[in-house]
């Protein structure tokens, strides 16, 4: 997704990264973000939120320091917020939140979490993994179109 347009990208503020970082530990495949640091990831998601309307990217920034903040009423949270809870006390709260089904928290951090999953898998090193190499293919098949439509193509090309 990621252009060099060479246009600025509207930064996140350091605490809204601190949480958008956190929240990637606990939602990308286990050990993801260990292997690789997260600023790509989270530079990625910067560069999504950059291209979003101002009222929608306001929501999702507020939206995380909402999830934040709300940790500190979860049983196991013991009044901490979520950047400060242990992984296993974050992934529990994470849980609690997505199976909230009444309510705004739940279904908007479930469109946040699609959001940073996206830009996770948007990362070299995770289509390496995956073995994504889709250039092979699309070559492959602009040949096999060339070779049929080319023809065709030349000749409206030339008709104009």
């Amino acid at each position: 997704m990621r252009q060099d347009s060479g246009a600025p990208v509207r930064r996140m503020p350091a605490s809204v990264r601190r949480i958008a970082a956190r929240l990637a530990a606990v939602v990308c495949p286990p050990g993801a973000l260990e292997r690789e640091p997260a600023d790509g990831l989270l530079d990625e998601f910067e560069a999504l939120l950059g291209v979003l309307p101002p009222g929608l990217r306001w929501s999702v920034l507020s939206g995380l320091v909402i999830f934040d903040q709300g940790a500190r009423l979860h049983p196991r949270a013991r009044g901490r917020r979520f950047t400060r809870l242990a992984d296993a006390d974050a992934d529990a709260y994470v849980r609690a939140v997505f199976a909230i089904r009444h309510g705004g928290l739940g279904m908007a951090l479930q469109r946040i979490k699609g959001l940073i999953v996206f830009c996770y898998y948007e990362q070299p090193q995770a289509k390496e993994q995956l073995g994504y190499r889709p250039d092979p293919y699309i070559a492959a098949v602009s040949r096999r179109r060339l070779a049929s439509y080319g023809p065709a193509i030349r000749g409206a090309e030339d008709a104009s």
